[in-house]
């Protein structure tokens, strides 16, 4: 927003050198140009709570319908915008904590159960050191702030519960003591479930529950044909949530997948690419994102259902006869009564 040029050349202009023998007239003025400020300082205020009411009001509108039930994101771009805001990259990161924090409480005002993140891959740790060790610490931190927030029942987050998925054998003790901690403080959280990608990829995944799969079937003597999908899907990393991501965003316009959701997003998932930085993603653009799965999943599901006659519908209701029994079950016509008084003489 432009300053206004009141505000500018009140503060830009170079002060007078009499400026200690102001007189009262100056003296009013300058304090008529402060209320001036003032008031546009309080519109700030009046802008942010219209911007508020008006979030709550889209929100109450999209949960009205269909929402996805797992939302994942890829949270590319901390790296740009750090350079772009020409900060460090440590803080390029921690703004994309405060994004994803932020749209975790969008999305469980919607009524969406479960979001995931990638975090960190397992490629990242061919990266320099520095920037590997200021991530995990920075990890660290933000673990301690949900756990906080999940157990405070006046934060939006309250009844959350969160869980650090992907091969913990590559990270240090303290970081698996860290995870088991917080996971173990947010385990009673029903409400909504955050999964942290750290480190993962779904290669690994899939390589995962492979392995999980030929040793129970080695222990119990089973045939590898009894092996469901639905199975094999709850001894990935996501559990229950494996089987299917309804939609997933991919920030800063790349336009791949990064070795992430390769197994849930196979079946009937959305996937949309956005070319904002990650920090940069707000409210607005993933509002849209959401209404359009809205949108298509209603047409969807009417095209499916469309032709199956509804469960819900009255049994007495039949299109082909309704005209017909109602016809038959009217009762038999009134005398003719006239209200003039008059009788028919014919």
């Amino acid at each position: 927003m432009q300053v206004p040029r009141f505000v500018r050349s009140f503060f830009v202009t170079p002060p007078s050198p009499v400026a200690a023998n102001i007189d009262s007239k100056s003296s009013t003025r300058i304090y008529e140009q402060l209320d001036k400020i003032i008031l546009w300082l309080k519109t700030f205020q009046l802008f942010f709570k219209l911007q508020q009411q008006l979030q709550n009001l889209l929100i109450n509108i999209v949960a009205a319908g269909p929402v996805p039930e797992h939302v994942s994101f890829i949270m590319d771009g901390n790296r740009r915008f750090a350079k772009k805001m020409k900060m460090p990259l440590k803080r390029g990161h921690e703004a994309g904590g405060v994004t994803l924090l932020s749209l975790c409480y969008i999305l469980k005002k919607m009524g969406i159960r479960c979001v995931s993140a990638y975090a960190f891959s397992i490629e990242n740790f061919n990266r320099p050191p520095e920037e590997v060790n200021a991530l995990t610490d920075m990890f660290a931190v933000k673990l301690d702030e949900f756990a906080s927030r999940a157990k405070d029942y006046r934060d939006p987050l309250y009844q959350s519960r969160l869980k650090i998925v992907g091969d913990h054998s590559l990270i240090s003790p303290e970081m698996k003591e860290k995870i088991k901690k917080v996971e173990k403080i947010t385990n009673d959280g029903n409400e909504f479930t955050l999964f942290i990608c750290f480190p993962y990829t779904s290669r690994n995944d899939i390589w995962h529950a492979t392995r999980l799969s030929v040793e129970e079937c080695a222990e119990r003597n089973l045939e590898p044909r009894s092996l469901t999908t639905e199975e094999f899907s709850n001894k990935m990393y996501l559990h229950e949530y494996s089987n299917k991501c309804d939609l997933l965003i991919r920030t800063s316009g790349h336009l791949r997948l990064s070795d992430y959701m390769l197994w849930q997003i196979h079946e009937n998932g959305g996937i949309n690419f956005s070319p904002t930085l990650w920090p940069d993603f707000g409210f607005f653009q993933l509002y849209l994102m959401i209404l359009n799965w809205s949108f298509f999943t209603t047409i969807q599901r009417y095209i499916f259902h469309g032709s199956k006659k509804s469960e819900s519908q009255p049994k007495f209701w039949d299109r082909k006869n309704s005209s017909k029994s109602l016809l038959e079950n009217l009762p038999p016509i009134p005398l003719a009564v006239s209200i003039t008084g008059e009788r028919d003489t014919t």
